[in-house]
């Protein structure tokens, strides 16, 4: 077999491989991410900028459940602040633990944004509020996710077109050089 029809099997192959390979990633991926949803983390879009330079603005922070008896000043945790106080949306609030108290009886934390320069007004019952501790903050992808189910589902539409639309072109170029797209014919063809 000469090296102009070894080519051609060769790229056949490798993108089989890394077909099989991203769809692997894929599979894999999205069986964590379940995995991680079932035992408790949440993903935080960041919608301000009072966490920044820790959380910049349109961040995606990954938390992990932590007991209010387990967080320390200095963990920046989500939680929803107490009534009256309320974020637009129901949304969780992410700030860093300044300080720890007591006060008639009651164990509380105090909260702070990174760029803020007073600590929130309210103070959260430490045996009340389910927290998330945050492990990982991932720029920009936050933005995505706060846009809400259009926004992910135009991304993920996007990204499919892209990858169909790459596909259509590599495999377009499976013809050999010399190759004809002519379809044979019933016979020779007359003039006249």
């Amino acid at each position: 077999m000469s090296g102009a029809h070894r080519a051609p099997r060769r790229r056949g192959l490798l993108r089989r491989v890394v077909s099989a390979a991203v769809l692997a990633l894929l599979v894999v991926s999205t069986a964590a991410l379940a995995a991680a949803h079932v035992q408790g983390a949440r993903f935080v879009p960041v919608l301000t900028g009072s966490m920044s330079p820790y959380a910049p603005v349109g961040s995606l922070v990954l938390t992990v459940p932590v007991a209010g008896q387990d967080v320390v000043p200095g963990d920046v945790i989500a939680f929803r602040p107490p009534a009256p106080f309320q974020v637009a949306g129901d949304r969780a609030v992410l700030h860093r633990v300044v300080s720890l108290g007591t006060q008639d009886g009651q164990r509380y934390l105090t909260t702070r944004g990174d760029a803020n320069a007073t600590a929130d007004p309210w103070q959260v019952r430490r045996e009340d509020a389910r927290f998330g501790r945050s492990v990982l903050v991932v720029p920009w992808l936050g933005r995505v996710v706060a846009g809400g189910g259009t926004a992910t589902m135009a991304l993920v539409l996007g990204a499919a077109a892209l990858l169909a639309g790459g596909r259509a072109l590599l495999g377009g170029r499976r013809h050999r050089a010399g190759a004809c797209d002519c379809l044979p014919s019933a016979g020779p063809a007359r003039v006249g």
